[in-house]
């Protein structure tokens, strides 16, 4: 088993069902959730789009990377996201933060995710789901959190678990 970190968020709908929806199918699929972040509210970029409720966990997995990658495309399409403008509104979106301590640098899936270090909607709840250094990274979420800032995040009193 790896451990993965998987970065969550949902900006149409019922934002927060949609990432508790996103928990149970990843589990239903082979990628149970040991670590979850509280639920963060952040300003879209761009925007002209509604805000994002943004979450992370961490979870173990027998899959592959790529297996990994069309497990959260499929949970993506089954909350109900298509193909629309990049960094668009969406019902749900998955990202690949880490891979155990791998690095990964293919056409379909870079990790560890290549904006990591630029998005603080992503440091925020990675700092409570990991505290040590991050893999490959060597730094901790807090220290690449302090040098892009909090602003226009809002932990909210929302669990990912019901």
């Amino acid at each position: 088993m790896t451990t993965v970190t998987l970065a969550l968020g949902s900006n149409l709908g019922d934002r927060l069902a949609n990432l508790r929806g996103a928990v149970a199918l990843l589990q239903e699929r082979g990628v149970p959730a040991i670590r979850c972040s509280g639920v963060w509210e952040t300003d879209p970029v761009p925007a002209d789009q509604p805000r994002y409720l943004n979450a992370v966990i961490a979870a173990e997995t027998a899959l592959t990377p790529i297996a990994l990658l069309a497990v959260a495309k499929e949970v993506e399409y089954l909350l109900g996201r298509r193909p629309s403008r990049r960094w668009g509104a969406r019902p749900a979106d998955i990202d690949i933060l880490f891979y155990g301590d791998q690095r990964i640098d293919e056409p379909a899936l870079q990790v560890p995710h290549p904006r990591i270090a630029e998005r603080g909607f992503v440091l925020a709840p990675l700092a409570e789901v990991t505290a040590g250094p991050l893999p490959i990274l060597t730094r901790t979420a807090l220290d690449l959190l302090a040098a892009v800032g909090t602003a226009r995040l809002t932990r909210t009193a929302h669990s990912l678990l019901p």
